[in-house]
């Protein structure tokens, strides 16, 4: 600001100075045009008469000015009247006609001004005074010429005095205002800065500081808003500050508690888990002898030829490895949440692998009126991995899908890439919904979970069937439209 005070006052300077000195330079001239005029005038009659002496005193007149340096006087041929003072050397002789004051020649140090010299012509003179004009006057006659040199020192030295004379006051003017500045603008920014320096403090140490109401109103108004701001967020930083104290007390409570149910849930589903392994255990070995006498009644029957006994006894062989089938599946499960479930790696070649699951699902897929068919385009003649696992996944997935297709196809396709082997089985039964997608893998969960349900089962075998992918690092996905059939693709590692 003080910078932009300075320049405009240096141009304001400049343009006074030049303004000053022109307007001097245009007093001086034409004081110096009315010299010459007023001498042009004097010497009319002097030129007229040929008197010398009259001709002296009006350029003892022209003397007296400080500026004139030295005059002539000249007839109208430009010879020379009179002459009073030395010519510069410089100055030739002017021998222009002109019929008004004009500047003839100017130097850096003087004018040379001519003006001509006029006597009024009159009609007829009188006889007894040639030279008196009568008021009969037919016009001006130029008689003769006036020359002044005028000299530019005064000049010079006025306009070295006004150039000071600016120049003092402009820097008066900007010492002045710089100083009338500096207070007015410490007496502003000074409070500004301090309110800044406390805002700039509360940023780095975030604490509430307050600034102090001093300067002009606005600023006093400023730092009492910061303040009352400041005010306000402390209160709320300590509100905030009680608020999560209680949260945190309140959900240290909470963690607390859910850690407590969380090991007493897990204490009970070891608990379960035991019971479930134990009971399986118990109860698949009734069941298994329930198969066995079965199966030597039946010997028997046939030996007697008792058939109608041999269709009880096969319903009763049914339902006994029916519940056989649930009671591994429970026992599958209780290992898996246990942990106690182990991979038993071994090599299983892809060709017999195919045969096996087209002999076991073919007569399943029958009961239904269905086809079934077995794509193998897998390059690899065998893979490693647990065989016992891979079968169980495979053929409940394929027995679910002959349970859930009527007059249909059943695919199954084997393909795989550098490091997996694809299993995909295809069916054109009822399909998922994309709700029922999301919940089919789940324990205990069936897609028709009600009463009077069309198809039976227990709701594990996809649960059952997606752990074992998993632990032998597969993964199991599903893609169906209800109504469009479903696809099951697994895919495991070529070799564990």
């Amino acid at each position: 600001m003080i910078f932009g005070v300075t320049l405009m006052t240096i141009i304001i300077s400049v343009v006074t100075t030049i303004g000053v000195n022109f307007q001097s330079q245009q007093i001086m001239l034409n004081n110096a045009y009315q010299i010459t005029e007023g001498l042009a005038k004097q010497a009319v009659f002097s030129i007229l008469s040929g008197s010398e002496q009259n001709a002296q005193e009006a350029m003892d007149q022209v003397q007296g000015f400080q500026s004139v340096v030295s005059a002539r006087l000249s007839l109208d041929n430009h010879n020379d009247f009179l002459i009073m003072g030395d010519y510069p050397a410089d100055t030739e002789k002017s021998t222009l006609a002109i019929k008004t004051t004009q500047i003839i020649k100017e130097t850096n140090d003087y004018w040379l001004i001519k003006t001509p010299v006029k006597a009024l012509a009159q009609s007829s003179p009188s006889e007894e005074d040639e030279f008196e004009l009568d008021s009969d006057l037919i016009g001006e006659q130029n008689i003769g010429y006036a020359e002044v040199i005028y000299s530019k020192e005064k000049l010079r030295e006025a306009q070295r005095q006004i150039a000071v004379l600016v120049a003092i006051v402009g820097i008066l003017s900007v010492s002045i205002l710089s100083i009338v500045l500096r207070f007015g603008l410490l007496r502003l920014f000074k409070p500004l800065g301090m309110i800044a320096n406390i805002m700039k403090q509360s940023q780095n140490t975030g604490e509430h500081l307050l600034a102090r109401e001093i300067g002009a109103k606005e600023i006093h108004d400023i730092a009492s808003a910061y303040n009352n701001m400041m005010t306000v967020l402390k209160q709320q930083e300590y509100d905030l500050v009680t608020h999560r104290d209680q949260l945190e007390i309140e959900v240290s409570i909470r963690t607390r508690e859910l850690v407590e149910a969380r090991d007493a849930a897990l204490i009970a589903s070891q608990h379960k888990s035991e019971f479930m392994a134990n009971m399986s255990h118990e109860l698949r070995t009734p069941i298994q002898s329930i198969i066995g006498y079965g199966e030597l009644v039946v010997e028997e029957l046939e030996l007697e030829g008792n058939f109608d006994l041999i269709d009880d006894m096969d319903k009763i062989s049914k339902n006994s490895q029916r519940l056989l089938n649930m009671i591994n599946s429970l026992l599958d499960l209780a290992k898996i949440e246990a942990g106690k479930l182990d991979i038993k790696l071994s090599e299983i070649f892809i060709d017999e692998l195919a045969v096996s699951l087209l002999d076991t699902i073919e007569p399943l897929a029958k009961k239904n009126n269905n086809s079934f068919k077995i794509n193998q385009g897998c390059s690899l003649p065998k893979i490693t991995t647990d065989q016992e696992k891979i079968e169980q996944v495979l053929l409940n997935l394929l027995s679910n899908a002959c349970k859930f297709t009527e007059n249909g196809e059943i695919y199954l396709t084997i393909s795989n890439d550098n490091s997996h082997i694809f299993f995909e089985i295809r069916d054109t039964g009822i399909g998922l919904s994309e709700k029922q997608q999301h919940y089919i893998f789940d324990e205990f969960r069936q897609v028709d979970s009600s009463h009077s349900r069309k198809f039976s089962g227990t709701g594990l075998g996809l649960a059952i069937s997606q752990r074992f992918v998993e632990l032998m690092k597969g993964k199991i996905t599903v893609t169906s439209e209800l109504n469009q059939g479903a696809t099951f693709t697994v895919s495991i590692p070529c070799n564990q």
